[in-house]
């Protein structure tokens, strides 16, 4: 009887492994870029909106307090977050369309691991591109769950991380492609009622995201261009070498 337990016990736990039940797998290349990202973030997160104040429930005081701080932000000068001022900038939460330019799949992916994307259009500010049509962007996989047994879905989501304006400009990214495969609830769960071995069989889909799939990203905060408007042309010509200068005394 004991002998009969362990050979089904030993079953069991190659059941699992195969199945890839609560067994972490690293399925993908050696060779694997990984990002290095702030683990506490939630690209895909909804952000905080400061609610709007009842001024029905206010006293008479709080609400004269409340027009006069309206009036002192309406007259106050208006200053935007990391931009210096007279700068044309990117708006933060500016939407971009963009799609994928390498295949990425929930059973292959790690997580961390960088995915590379490009946009599909010119983001053009003041009459000037920015950011042109085919600019190759970096995101990383956010979260990934390889399809298992017990029906369970395969999971990847693809958060962006950032791409470069023409003149080197980093712009922070968010959001990005995130879904789900599929699983046949009622097989699997006809399978885990007859047999703990017949639900491990019953597998959910991985999700597979092809080379060209489009999603977007957005802008994670306010991009300083470091252009005026006077200037923002000769800075965003594509002609005009950019990046980093070095000046060498030679004697």
């Amino acid at each position: 009887m004991v002998k009969a337990n362990r050979f089904a016990a030993t079953v069991l736990s190659a059941l699992l492994l195969f199945n890839g039940v609560g067994v972490p797998v690293a399925c993908a290349a050696s060779n694997t870029t990984m990002a290095v990202v702030d683990e506490n973030y939630d690209p895909f997160a909804e952000e905080q909106v400061e609610p709007a104040v009842d001024e029905s429930k206010l006293t008479f005081k709080q609400r004269l307090q409340l027009k006069k701080e309206q009036e002192e932000k309406q007259n106050a000068k208006i200053t935007i977050s990391n931009v210096l001022p007279g700068h044309v900038y990117i708006p933060k939460k500016t939407l971009l369309n963009v799609e994928l330019i390498e295949e990425a799949n929930s059973k292959k992916c790690k997580k961390n691991q960088i995915v590379k994307f490009q946009t599909t259009e010119n983001l053009i500010i003041n009459g000037v591109v920015v950011i042109p049509k085919g600019t190759v962007g970096l995101g990383y996989v956010y979260e990934v769950q390889k399809a298992g047994g017990f029906g369970r879905k395969g999971v990847l989501r693809i958060a962006g991380k950032e791409l470069k304006t023409i003149n080197n400009v980093t712009v922070p990214l968010r959001q990005g492609l995130e879904g789900k495969g599929h699983t046949d609830g009622g097989a699997v769960a006809v399978a885990a009622a007859v047999s703990l071995v017949g639900g491990l069989f019953m597998k959910g889909s991985n999700i597979n995201y092809p080379v060209g799939t489009p999603f977007q990203v957005e802008v994670r905060e306010n991009v300083d261009l470091e252009a005026t408007p006077e200037n923002l042309a000769e800075v965003m010509n594509p002609n005009v070498p950019h990046g980093q200068e070095i000046v060498v005394d030679v004697r």
